[in-house]
């Protein structure tokens, strides 16, 4: 099968037991890359999930509406990248005015992209003699949202847990056992290392 917006490779999963030590523990022949697969998918939907934000970045621009919480902040969610256009309801008729990038309107967090991480909130330049309006949907943002690219202890986490689940196929833990359904693959809390609950845990705190 083909992963969709997994935080892992069916490769980089095979390299990370084999660096642990596990490659001849948990199965990783051809015969086992399509559950492997699953797996990574699953996992990688649980994390959003559970963090409340995903963290693969759209492909193609996607259109979404904002209130604003005053007339020079809008908070946006994860912007992976800088947006193709920002535009104000100014009458609440569904009609925008798009802006212009160059002295209008600022990202924030500043250094997000250094950071390797989205900006979240577009602030509008108080000089500039432009605002936003506090309607619902006064802000119009089309962009590329998520993440700039899957942060390292999200790849981490979902691989780890990716590890545990699989290892319940062959006996490696009496927790249960995979249950597939037409949706993937369910994964139980207990099934979840501690400490990649940890690094979703603190991902969530940042929404």
């Amino acid at each position: 099968m083909t992963i969709t917006n997994g935080y892992a490779t069916l490769n980089e999963y095979k390299a990370w037991i084999a660096a642990r030590g596990l490659a001849g523990s948990v199965g990783t022949d051809a015969s086992d890359d399509t559950v492997i697969e699953l797996l990574i998918e699953s996992v990688s939907r649980y994390i959003d999930r559970e963090a409340g934000r995903k963290f693969w970045k759209d492909s193609a621009d996607v259109t979404r509406y904002f209130q604003a919480k005053d007339n020079y902040t809008v908070f946006v969610g994860d912007l992976a990248a800088a947006p193709t256009t920002v535009s104000v309801d100014l009458l609440n008729d569904r009609d925008y005015t798009d802006l212009a990038a160059t002295d209008v309107y600022e990202l924030s967090p500043a250094n997000a992209a250094a950071d390797g991480m989205p900006y979240r909130y577009i602030n509008i330049i108080e000089t500039s003699g432009y605002y936003f309006t506090t309607s619902r949907r006064g802000v119009k943002v089309v962009a590329k949202f998520g993440f700039p690219s899957v942060p390292m202890d999200i790849k981490e986490a979902c691989l780890s847990t990716v590890q545990a689940i699989n290892g319940l196929r062959s006996g490696q833990a009496s927790n249960g056992k995979i249950t597939v359904t037409a949706a993937g693959i369910v994964i139980r809390p207990e099934e979840v290392p501690i400490f990649a609950l940890g690094i979703i845990k603190k991902y969530r705190s940042m929404v």
